[in-house]
């Protein structure tokens, strides 16, 4: 199976490969969550996870800022998910 892979460029103007974890559309809000990883640990020793709203532009991720309280909601009962389904 290929990993779905795409770029970022952080604050500091480095390159940043991340790796998609899982993707998801909310049909009640008509939008797209990503579920990512950066490849790294974090000061626990746990693999860091992040999530996002996203448009698939010409194959490419652009990754949307989440403002809306329900959106933040949303992607993080999608963290619990995929957590109790790799346990």
């Amino acid at each position: 199976m290929k990993r779905m892979q795409f770029e970022i460029i952080d604050k500091q103007g480095n390159k940043i490969i991340c790796e998609v974890i899982a993707t998801y559309h909310d049909d009640d809000t008509n939008k797209d969550f990503i579920v990512y990883t950066d490849g790294k640990l974090n000061e626990k020793k746990q693999l860091n996870i992040y999530y996002s709203l996203y448009e698939k532009i010409n194959d490419k991720i652009k990754l949307i800022d989440i403002k809306d309280i329900e959106d933040k909601k949303i992607g993080l009962q999608l963290i619990q998910e995929l957590i109790k389904e790799i346990n």
